[in-house]
Order: C-alpha cells, then structure tokens, then sequence
C-alpha cells in the first residue's frame, strides 16, 4: 500500500526499507566487475551486465545524491562499452583506467553507508 500512496510503481526498486541489501549489492557488483578485470577477461559482453546492474543499483540508494560521481563515473563507461562490439575488448590502458575509476567511485558510495542494526529473533546477541 505504502507505494501507491507514494505513487511509486511496484516495477521501480528502492532502498525504502531494506537499504543493507542494496549496500550489499553495490559492494557485490564492485568486487564482481574488478575481479574480471583483474582475471583478464575484458570482452564487452563479460563486463557490461555487471557493470549495467552496477548503475541501476546505485540509482536506487536513495541516500547517495543525484549528483554522485560514480553515477557520471560508471555511466561513461557503459556509454564505452555500448560502442563496442560483443567480442571487443578493453586494452591494457582502458582496463587500467576502468580499475582506477572503479576505486574512485567505490570508496565514496560505501563511506556513507552504514548498515541498519537486523532483529534477533533468537536473543543471541542481545546484552544479558
């Protein structure tokens, strides 16, 4: 009910209440995408799904600004890669760049997150 209230259709994803699993996701696609990079696969087609998904998840953080340099960051690279065919790969130069501006973006989305306390259902980690 909450997002017709709000107006927000079921097809759109949000942070709204379960923040530490969009955290987990941006953490995730970051370590996915640099290890690629750093097993040397580079074809376009190995690197753009992830990378794709990588911006689409940021979009949903709601705590992260519009502005945020890594939106600009990772969607110059999809713009790259979209002017790729499947088969291409990324050179050495590119790979190094793409590593670096991954870094750069990284660190500022993740400084800001803190993840929410999660119930104990069970009790065991409460104070006695």
């Amino acid at each position: 009910m909450e997002r017709v209230k709000e107006d927000r259709p079921i097809t759109i994803k949000d942070d709204k209440g379960n923040l530490n699993r969009c955290i987990a996701d941006v953490v995730s696609l970051f370590i996915t995408v640099t290890d690629k990079l750093c097993r040397e696969i580079r074809a376009m087609d190995e690197i753009q799904p992830h990378l794709w998904e990588l911006m689409e998840t940021m979009h949903c953080m709601s705590h992260l600004p519009p502005d945020f340099e890594g939106h600009q960051t990772v969607s110059q690279w999809l713009q790259t890669l979209s002017d790729m065919s499947a088969s291409d790969e990324l050179d050495d130069s590119q790979v190094r760049q793409l590593l670096f501006d991954l870094e750069s973006a990284y660190k500022p989305s993740t400084a800001s997150c803190t993840l929410e306390p999660q119930p104990d259902p069970w009790g065991m980690w409460g104070a006695s």
